[in-house]
């Protein structure tokens, strides 16, 4: 098994220069996926604790807590529930503007680094085919000059080229095809997380809204 990597690692940095380049979008977005793995979970343990909370002391008409609840978990839903809490007895449509505004910057910092992401995906195949096209000239230009001082490129010296040259490819389609599940699955969390402070939103300002008509008075005076 040892030997089986060292030759496999070996073949690989005969790829030529931009196979450096590749590696290091592989780490980049490995670094990336972990990343935002470890922050969406984060954020996601803290939905499912705020939620409950902040709907039941709303609910109560226990505003206080539910701003408490809101600054205890400032990530992602604690800003937007607080915006709408902010507002409190206006009209349904003030209620999710403020909340909207507030999902927006919210919303960018979920997909920060997605780019980055996307970048990977795309570069690393075309690094791959770039150290390839490099390489077969530099294979077919030393055949032509070979040629021309009548001593030919014997076709193990062609095939050895070539195929060094296939190596670049290879690891640019492979690596591009890690980055591409790393980035699917990233974004798919990200698009889960957006859909559920949406459904919150709605399920907020339907709350906030049925509260303050109960008691408008004392509710507001409580804010």
């Amino acid at each position: 098994m040892t030997v089986a990597f060292i030759s496999a690692w070996g073949i690989l940095l005969k790829g030529g220069p931009m196979i450096w380049p590749i590696l290091l979008l592989s780490v980049l977005a490995i670094t990336v996926g972990i990343e935002k793995f470890l922050f969406l979970g984060n954020l996601e343990g803290n939905i499912k604790k705020f939620k409950p909370a902040f709907f039941k002391a709303v609910r109560e008409n226990r505003l206080k807590d539910a701003l408490g609840a809101c600054e205890e978990n400032a990530l992602g839903l604690g800003n937007i529930c607080k915006a709408g809490l902010m507002k409190f007895g206006a009209s349904r449509e003030l209620l999710m503007a403020s909340m909207e505004q507030a999902a927006g910057f919210e919303i960018h910092a979920l997909k920060q680094r997605l780019d980055l992401l996307a970048f990977a995906v795309n570069a690393a195949p075309l690094l791959g085919l770039l150290g390839t096209t490099t390489s077969l000239c530099v294979v077919f230009h030393a055949a032509q000059m070979r040629s021309n001082a009548l001593n030919p490129l014997s076709l193990g010296d062609m095939s050895s080229g070539i195929w060094q040259a296939l190596v670049t490819t290879s690891a640019g389609l492979a690596v591009g095809t890690i980055n591409y599940a790393i980035y699917c699955f990233s974004a798919g969390r990200v698009n889960d997380v957006i859909a559920d402070f949406e459904q919150t939103i709605n399920e907020a300002a339907m709350v906030l809204l049925s509260v303050s008509e109960l008691d408008p008075g004392k509710e507001g005076n409580e804010t």
